[in-house]
């Protein structure tokens, strides 16, 4: 089984908001799968098959810095090795229509992945990183705690979804 985990905050309020697509991301993964709540592990759940892989899709029901708490839960729950694990988050430092893979890191600043390295004790776990800065990467007008919650310009928002486009074709990389 794999594990991929599409990082956001709870909330109407939130939705569209520049740090929440990672559940974007999953939700476009998850296509017509169903999503269900699960009380055990504070998050939503979806199941499907990718290539013949069985893979749960996850978007935490804790706000952003608590992600590790429903992550740690489910690698544990259902044995998940690290090398089966994908974190899909937004990033400050990369510009709105770039998506990054990388295998592992540090958090970058980034306090949901933080929360993830922290629950796991690891900085091995794959994640999937998608471009939120609408300038200069990491150089917004306003304090990064503000910017990442609010919603992108018009044009910055149709360069992510391009990135969020491309979001299934990386995962199928990473499967591979």
């Amino acid at each position: 089984m794999k594990l991929i985990i599409g990082l956001g905050n709870p909330g109407k309020k939130y939705s569209s908001t520049r740090h929440n697509v990672g559940w974007r991301a999953v939700d476009i993964l998850a296509g017509d799968a169903p999503w269900k709540e699960s009380k055990k592990f504070n998050a939503l759940l979806a199941e499907l098959n990718l290539g013949g892989e069985k893979i749960m899709l996850a978007k935490p029901q804790t706000f952003m810095n608590k992600s590790g708490q429903a992550v740690q839960a489910l690698a544990s729950w259902y044995k998940v090795p690290l090398a089966n694990i994908l974190i899909i988050h937004d990033d400050l430092d990369l510009l709105a229509g770039t998506a990054r893979l990388r295998a592992e890191g540090g958090s970058g600043g980034h306090n949901g992945l933080a929360s993830i390295i922290e629950s796991l004790a690891t900085e091995k776990v794959s994640r999937l990183k998608i471009g939120i800065a609408e300038k200069q990467a990491g150089q917004q007008s306003v304090p990064a705690e503000v910017f990442v919650l609010q919603p992108p310009s018009s044009r910055a928002e149709a360069k992510i979804k391009k990135s969020l486009a491309e979001a299934p074709e990386i995962v199928r990389k990473w499967l591979a």
